[in-house]
């Protein structure tokens, strides 16, 4: 029984935020998960590898000082962290998923901060987006106007190395920044944690208690499956032994055949789907299946929060839209083209909805 697979199964109860807050909990020396501060103390570690002569004011023979009880330092995290940019107009908010200051006990200092940005996804990440730089600059506007001047760093955690992860960490022009992975790399949070557990294995640090030690391994067993529920993962092998790959991705790779800025029936897609998926994979698609799919990625049809669409900015799952209130046709969706489309999707209980345009500034 894995704790997390089975909440975010159904209605899909764990998403991004819910993974960042537990990783704020793991991170936190304060709280009762049995770790203290290893993981922290891990990941300020990562910077030394980016530049030895980061976190001078806490460093300690080539290693970060325990920052757990005791230490002469405190540690405030906070998740969710919004943040105002300066600018003409409407004033730009950004949430910073989780923000760590480095409070020395003495003098009450914030000494450090470090602004982390969690993908559990690749879908939710945009070339086009400045989501680093815009976090990063809201944060220099908050300590501004608060007349604190800590050392900020920056932490960008993505799934793993891809081309488009390090393409938007890459344009981010800051040396005091790095990147980490969830999984299938050595700057791994998984590497990480693993360390931790042969760690007290080998006496190296203090047991952790058996109901932390049950948790987090049912989170490292969330993470090596990308943050998939049982019902998401059942699904997508199944798909995968009768397709060759979950019918989601074939729809992507079919719209790829697709014109932009032209109108296609519904009941046209329909067929040319099921014969596209005949083609590749030698099996008919069941049409309840194909159809279903079809509902899912049309960005305004309020029925695809039922689908199982949780995010508004999937853009594996944002593939058509209607042209017109017949719903007769669809067209290839792309938020940079078509702003004012409506994007429905499910937060909760409840079906949502957000515009393209607004999506942009997201």
């Amino acid at each position: 029984m894995n704790i997390f697979r089975i909440l975010s199964s159904n209605d899909g109860s764990i998403n991004e935020p819910n993974v960042s807050s537990f990783l704020a909990y793991l991170l936190n020396p304060n709280e009762d998960h049995g770790i203290s501060g290893l993981l922290l103390q891990e990941l300020l570690n990562e910077f030394l590898f980016v530049d030895n002569d980061f976190l001078q004011k806490i460093k300690f023979d080539n290693r970060i000082t325990d920052l757990s009880k005791y230490s002469g330092y405190s540690v405030n995290i906070v998740p969710e962290m919004t943040v105002n940019l300066n600018g003409e107009g409407k004033k730009k908010r950004r949430d910073i998923d989780i923000l760590i200051e480095i409070i020395e006990d003495r003098t009450k200092e914030i000494l450090y901060a470090i602004c982390l940005e969690n993908k559990i996804t690749d879908a939710s990440i945009s070339k086009k987006d400045s989501q680093l730089e815009d976090e990063l600059s809201g944060l220099q506007n908050y300590y501004q106007e608060s007349d604190l001047n800590p050392e900020i760093y920056v932490v960008y955690l993505t799934p793993y190395p891809s081309e488009i992860s390090s393409y938007s960490f890459d344009k981010l022009e800051y040396t005091k920044k790095c990147h980490l992975y969830w999984d299938k790399h050595e700057h791994s949070i998984f590497n990480k944690l693993i360390k931790i557990f042969k760690d007290e294995e080998n006496g190296l640090v203090d047991p952790i208690n058996n109901q932390s030690s049950y948790l987090i391994k049912s989170f490292l067993s969330f993470i090596k499956t990308n943050f998939k529920s049982y019902v998401e993962e059942r699904k997508e092998i199944q798909e995968k032994k009768s397709y060759g790959k979950p019918v989601i991705d074939l729809l992507n790779d079919f719209v790829d055949t697709l014109e932009y800025d032209k109108d296609y029936p519904v009941a046209s897609i329909k067929n040319k789907f099921s014969a596209y998926v005949l083609e590749v994979s030698g099996l008919e698609l069941n049409n309840g299946t194909r159809n279903a799919h079809i509902t899912l990625a049309t960005v305004n049809d309020r029925n695809r929060a039922h689908y199982g669409v949780k995010k508004f900015d999937d853009e594996r799952k944002n593939i058509f839209y209607y042209t017109d209130e017949s719903r007769k046709n669809l067209r290839r969706f792309h938020p940079q083209q078509h702003e004012n489309v409506e994007i429905y999707y499910k937060n909760g209980d409840e079906t949502e909805v957000i515009y393209s345009c607004e999506l942009q500034e997201v």
